[in-house]
């Protein structure tokens, strides 16, 4: 089906969302009143108040449930206290929907043109539930991310495009702030913040972040702005290298000629950099919210485990905000999404982001990528077992139950497999454009096709998997259908390496350690032992995850259980790797002691292969496509 058939399906299709809010305030309703103040916000408490245009009769007020971004519903009503409707100065008694947790049904009084609504939002200390950006920390003493979603309820029905709002926000005495939204005409950004009117749809897409100790620097060109923003906990953590800022300048220069064009008016990295943190990032069109470790920007391991996230996050204002599969481009946040094409908006994203822009760019090098990607190829192909009984679509369309489960069983059950595998995938699908087309085409003629165009302010062009395909096929002819259905559809047991053999390299295992996975492991605080014996063990000797069939395994070990000696010497993740070393001359098995609850037994480990980490070697018999691929475009 072409993207002209296939749009009028869709309600957010194809609008500009700049000069929205304005329209919608002069043709359209009352605007809702929006006043958060975060002054209490370094003690983990956020007050809103809302004035929200009414009639008479009942009215349904709706909580964000789905949230954009993280693909579930993870809308943090559990986190809501001190909710109270009024009208006229007089309490409403309202009652929640016994059906939908997100709904508060209430009566407006005849004659009330409004009603009055205040809620605090509770910010936890520590992380908890299913990985919503709710429910970990969004405040520490130092510094506050502004979710507005987390803050507000709106009247159900209306599409949040036709909603208007006017907000204003309150930040502790001296703090600084960024965000994507402008501020009123008139309002000078000292102490309440006064926004411009906008429209509910942007207003959610569009946080702020602010705190004490606080740095920006421009990046972008003048016609094409892009701003890095930090706060941080720690004022250390704001020394980024003049070398590392060039790097990131270098971000936008490639994704312009990577895509031809962009879809925002200005760009704001918005990081918040703590140890209290969830450390993750969310797309927004015209910002991300992005948050680290302290050391992000200036700790080598960290640098490597976590430098790819900004380009990740930028990648996405086109690639699921601009472009978005139709399942995802909803009326407002209570629509369920569907997600089954998260292959596209995720994978194709850490494709283009993190493999591509990281390296073009220098924020990485090629041979830091090269081991990124062995890692990545050889944890898909090793260590899931899960792929032998759920295909890789399931990660995607299963979202909802695969986000924030336990560590343990991982290996098992898969995880949300879409974003690193189908990076293998669209690698592949790069290496098939170069070599049908004789070296003329490749996935950057795609890129400026499917998400290029002209440069214009934020938009939202809905595409289904057909449109994919159909673009694909417009760059060079082939089974597009058939090359996703056997990989993303179908159950394989084996990992996608087509793509690494295409491009001129294959994935091997050594004894010496792969650099990605060893930041990983230290960041981490655990010991990956996963290609040997098949383990991961945090600092403590708890084991987080185990292989089904690998030799730990085989022995008997299984996650929960506690590492207490190796081969008689007390535990430590050091001794584990001494006597994996150890055992490659031996016949006699690791014996591993564990305490299991309130049983301490030995478990005899059958493996004698020493340690083994994955690398990319050089196919001397193909061209090296990878080379090509990664190879910076921007003058």
């Amino acid at each position: 089906m072409s993207s002209a058939r296939s749009l009028p399906r869709f309600p957010l299709i194809a609008f500009l969302l700049a000069g929205m809010a304005t329209t919608a305030l002069a043709a359209g309703p009352r605007p809702m009143e929006l006043a958060v103040d975060a002054t209490d916000a370094p003690r983990g408490l956020f007050h809103s108040r809302l004035v929200i245009p009414a009639a008479p009769g009942r009215l349904t007020l709706a909580y964000p449930k789905w949230v954009q971004g993280e693909h579930a519903p993870t809308g943090p009503v559990m986190q809501v206290a001190g909710f109270t409707v009024s009208a006229g100065g007089k309490a409403l008694p309202w009652r929640r929907d016994p059906q939908d947790m997100f709904l508060v049904r209430v009566e407006v009084p005849a004659g009330a043109r409004e009603v009055e609504v205040t809620l605090d939002y509770l910010s936890p200390a520590e992380s908890f539930g299913l990985g919503g950006y709710g429910e970990g920390a969004n405040a520490t003493p130092h510094l506050a991310i502004v979710d507005w979603h987390d803050l507000l309820v709106y009247p159900l029905g209306a599409s949040a495009m036709d909603i208007p709002v006017r907000a204003t926000l309150r930040l502790p005495a001296g703090w600084k702030y960024d965000t994507a939204l402008g501020l009123a005409e008139g309002a000078s950004g000292a102490g309440s913040l006064t926004f411009a009117p906008t429209t509910l749809y942007t207003l959610i897409d569009s946080p702020v972040i602010a705190g004490e100790i606080f740095r920006s620097v421009e990046l972008g060109r003048p016609e094409a702005p892009v701003r890095l923003s930090i706060a941080a906990d720690q004022r250390s953590a704001l020394a980024v290298s003049e070398a590392r800022l060039a790097a990131y300048r270098r971000v936008p220069e490639e994704a312009l000629e990577l895509f031809g064009a962009r879809h925002y008016r200005a760009y704001h990295w918005l990081v918040t950099l703590g140890e209290t943190l969830d450390h993750n990032g969310l797309e927004h069109h015209e910002s991300s919210d992005d948050r680290g470790p302290l050391g992000m920007f200036t700790e080598e391991n960290l640098l490597l485990r976590w430098g790819t996230l900004l380009p990740h996050e930028y990648v996405h204002s086109w690639n699921g905000k601009y472009r978005r599969p139709a399942g995802l481009a909803t009326r407002d946040p209570q629509e369920a999404l569907r997600t089954e094409l998260l292959w596209v908006y995720e994978g194709l994203t850490r494709y283009l982001g993190d493999f591509l822009l990281t390296t073009r760019s220098g924020i990485r090098s090629v041979e830091q990528t090269h081991e990124l990607t062995a890692w990545i190829a050889a944890n898909q192909d090793h260590n899931r077992p899960g792929r032998r009984w759920r295909p890789l679509v399931d990660t995607a369309e299963s979202v909802t139950m695969l986000s924030g489960v336990p560590t343990a069983w991982t290996s098992y059950r898969r995880a949300l497999d879409y974003y690193d595998e189908s990076m293998l995938i669209w690698l592949e699908a790069d290496t098939l454009l170069r070599q049908k087309s004789g070296g003329a085409r490749s996935l950057d003629d795609f890129c400026r096709a499917f998400f290029g165009g002209a440069s214009t302010a934020p938009a939202v062009v809905p595409y289904t998997a057909d449109d994919v395909y159909a673009a694909l096929n417009r760059v060079v002819p082939y089974d597009w259908r058939g090359f996703f259905a056997e990989r993303v559809y179908a159950v394989q047991p084996r990992a996608p390496l087509g793509g690494i053999a295409a491009a001129g390299w294959k994935l091997v295992y050594t004894d010496r350690p792969n650099e990605y996975q060893q930041a990983r492991a230290r960041t981490n605080k655990q010991a990956d032992e996963s290609f040997s014996l098949g383990i991961w063990v945090k600092e403590d000797g708890t084991v987080e995850d185990i292989v089904v069939g690998s030799p730990a395994w085989e022995a008997g070990l299984g996650p929960g259980m506690k590492l207490v000696a190796v081969d008689g010497r007390t535990w430590a993740t050091e001794v584990l790797a001494e006597e994996v070393r150890a055992a490659k001359t031996s016949t006699a098995p690791i014996e591993i002691a564990a305490q299991h609850g309130d049983v301490l037994k030995t478990f005899r480990v059958n493996y004698h292969e020493g340690e083994r980490y994955p690398h990319l070697e050089r196919d001397a018999s193909r061209p090296d496509l990878l080379r090509a691929i990664l190879m910076p475009r921007a003058k």
